[in-house]
């Protein structure tokens, strides 16, 4: 059974004990000396009371918005942190998450969707990078990563071309890996919950040897648990482990990797808006109705990361840097997927409850090779003082994709279904294999003079795309070639003032290839982004908080729009543009020890300015509410008879959304009410010092919501989940 299964491997994870253990405080204190003889340090944790004390939510520094650690508050773009304290706090369980209280992101747009995270920032679908290399994938075959090996999730907001290259105009989400520290970390912990859910872990790491040379990390999780939707698991296997080598007091090499098994049914339900968002004279469709086929739907994923980061100090003003990665996804996805009620002569639903089916099989596959390399230099010129930054990028991607269908339709009854109707297999008739190759140029520099910073940045970028379909079932092969190139730039003016308030201005630019061609056969330019962006930042000189307030006009040009020409049908010419004008503000702040506070308001307006299509002419953006608000107090007893509990609530309310540009179906707003309670157990016997209990709750109260609606299709979120944590540190 695959419970028993995992449960095997929970116990063989946290039977991995010795190599923490064997550890001294000795050595570690030893390692932590020499580690602050070199530039290049390793990241500290303290690990005294490392499970019983919450650490603060609020960031400090920033190293996503412009490849230099640097103070959030010098930052003239909105940046939004999430650490790792928070991320345990809240027991995140996919990257989706970690970011439902960040303002202007929207997420869970596809309930719980067993496949990718899928974000929505600004109106845009978002970029994903890594350890600040682009995560790149094909079709199915996308990287998902596991946020218990995460160190922070960061939201960087607005074009970042200048920095990143290709990348979409709302903004981009970059995730940092954990690393070897030079204090040990030592942690196991066993969750169970809902829907039959069971997983562990464990954290360890630190020095090897007393040389203060070598450190390590191995982070590992595993996961058998079910799902929302009836007949649809969601299991995972997931390995990371990373060496710190320093190889002298100015030179540090990192390699990091990753390898993650995803075993999963399908829980992803195409529902029609009669009968989940819209009354049904057949009532409503229960959120837990399968209609696919057990025995056929499933999707798995097997992904791995090997690569390094490597840092080499030349003087106190010079530096080098460069991170590697090569990445590889498979990715299997037979499935039954619904195309909506039968229709009769009439094109009306025949009884409302009858639905259409179709068998799918893809098969996809990515290989990614990205690297960054750069020269960071430190200066001063006269008054002014520089942090200058110029490097190159390189990503090369190969993928392949192949898929079939069914010939024919499957019948199943949207609210009583009976599984087991006979179909042949879909085979194999059509095989894509593309080649996407990119390589940028840029140049940062950050002048500072007296209180005023000013923000440069430059790039140059050349992407080329190759693209080979072969389709069977027509017996037609094409090839496409696509070259592009892109310059874009960005500045920013911040003023920082002795009290802490920062006001700033900035002009970001971003650039998006799209593939294909027009019906004369000329290639479609790339989409291009252009944001203003002001606002102030304040960060209390005797407080640790962090508050942020930006209004921001985003527009992106040469968007796709049909081609209406007579007999041009299918294809598409660049005469579209849309614009997202918007206001942010958000709030992290512990007051007081051990309470931290965290809130957060958007508000964007968003319009479909220029399109061919009048149905499109004037619509909002899909998946883009026009208000999110959300807040989350934390709060542990250090003393008294309460000594050693946390108590923790939240709220999060999406405002209503449409899922296609064609406005067709509009979601409703919904509010959605979070806790969590926690207990630090030494404060029942000094033997159980280290460990910490602790249960959190989504949707308390259980509502039952549409996510959202577009393109015929419904998407109910994700009900109440219970888990408990048992977690251990020493």
């Amino acid at each position: 059974m695959n419970w028993i299964r995992s449960v095997h491997w929970v116990i063989l994870l946290l039977g991995v004990t010795g190599l923490a253990s064997a550890q001294s405080e000795d050595v570690a204190k030893k390692s932590q000396d020499k580690n602050t003889q070199g530039a290049a340090k390793l990241p500290e944790i303290t690990i005294k009371d490392r499970v019983s004390v919450v650490e603060s939510f609020t960031p400090k520094t920033t190293s996503t918005a412009t490849k230099t650690d640097i103070p959030l508050i010098e930052i003239p773009q909105t940046v939004n942190v999430i650490t790792r304290s928070e991320l345990d706090a809240r027991l995140t369980q996919t990257v989706s998450d970690a970011v439902v209280y960040t303002p202007g992101v929207l997420t869970g747009m596809f309930g719980d969707a067993m496949r990718d995270d899928y974000f929505n920032i600004r109106g845009f679908s978002a970029t994903q990078f890594l350890d600040g290399l682009g995560l790149v994938g094909s079709n199915y075959a996308n990287l998902r990563i596991e946020p218990y090996g995460l160190e922070s999730v960061e939201v960087l907001k607005g074009p970042s071309a200048t920095v990143y290259g290709l990348s979409a105009p709302g903004g981009l989400l970059n995730m940092t890996s954990k690393r070897p520290t030079a204090v040990p970390v030592r942690e196991l912990f066993i969750t169970g919950g809902s829907f039959d859910r069971i997983q562990g872990g464990l954290d360890i790491g630190g020095p090897v040897g007393n040389d203060g040379k070598l450190f390590f990390r191995l982070t590992g999780l595993v996961r058998n648990s079910n799902t929302q939707i009836q007949h649809a698991h969601l299991d995972r296997y997931f390995i990371a482990p990373s060496v710190t080598w320093r190889m002298g007091s100015d030179t540090t090499l990192t390699l990091l990797s990753h390898y993650q098994r995803d075993d999963t049914g399908n829980s992803l339900m195409f529902l029609p808006p009669e009968g989940s968002l819209l009354p049904n004279p057949n009532g409503r469709i229960s959120t837990r109705t399968f209609h696919g086929e057990p025995g056929y739907d499933r999707y798995t994923r097997d992904q791995y990361t090997v690569g390094y980061a490597f840092d080499h100090r030349f003087n106190d003003a010079w530096s080098f840097q460069q991170n590697l990665r090569y990445a590889d996804v498979k990715s299997n996805y037979p499935n039954i997927f619904s195309l909506g009620f039968t229709l009769d002569e009439n094109g009306n639903p025949i009884d409302f409850r009858t639905l259409d089916r179709v068998a799918a099989l893809y098969k996809d596959n990515a290989g990614t090779f990205t690297m960054d390399s750069r020269v960071h230099g430190k200066f001063d010129t006269g008054p002014v003082k520089h942090n200058l930054l110029m490097g190159v990028d390189y990503r090369h991607m190969s993928g392949r994709n192949r898929r079939g269908f069914s010939e024919d339709f499957l019948f199943i009854d949207a609210f009583e279904p009976v599984y087991g109707q006979s179909f042949a297999p879909p085979m194999i008739d059509f095989v894509r294999n593309q080649n996407l190759s990119q390589i940028g140029l840029y140049a940062q520099n950050q002048m500072k003079y007296d209180r005023l910073l000013l923000t440069l940045g430059v790039r140059s970028d050349w992407a080329n795309t190759r693209t080979r379909d072969n389709d069977m079932f027509f017996d037609e092969q094409t090839r496409t070639r696509q070259n592009d190139r892109a310059f874009t730039y960005r500045t920013g003016l911040t003023y920082l003032f002795d009290n802490g308030i920062a006001p700033y201005a900035s002009y970001a630019e971003s650039f998006q290839p799209s593939p294909g061609a027009t019906f004369d056969g000329d290639p479609l330019k790339p989409t291009t982004g252009r944001q203003y962006e002001v606002g102030v930042k304040y960060k209390p000189v005797n407080y640790n908080a962090l508050f942020s307030v930006a209004a921001y006009h985003l527009k992106q040009r040469d968007v796709l729009t049909p081609d209406l020409t007579p007999g041009h049908t299918g294809f598409f010419v660049q005469t579209g543009e849309v614009r997202v004008r918007g206001i942010e503000t958000e709030i992290k702040a512990s007051p007081i020890d051990g309470l931290n506070l965290i809130g957060s308001y958007s508000f964007a307006d968003s319009n479909v300015s220029k399109s061919n299509n009048p149905d499109e002419l004037g619509n909002r953006l899909a998946l883009t509410p026009r208000h999110q608000v959300s807040a989350w107090v934390d709060y542990t007893f250090y003393g008294g008879a309460l000594a050693g509990l946390g108590l923790a609530g939240g709220v999060r309310h999406i405002g209503s959304n449409f899922g296609d540009i064609i406005n067709s179906v509009k979601a409703p707003s919904y509010t959605l009410f979070d806790a969590a309670v926690r207990y630090d157990m030494r404060h029942l016997h000094p033997r159980l010092r280290g460990a910490q209990l602790s249960v959190n709750m989504n949707n308390i109260f259980d509502n039952v919501y549409v996510s959202t609606c577009g393109n015929g299709s419904c998407y109910y979120g994700l009900r109440r989940t219970v888990f408990a944590t048992l977690r251990y540190g020493w």
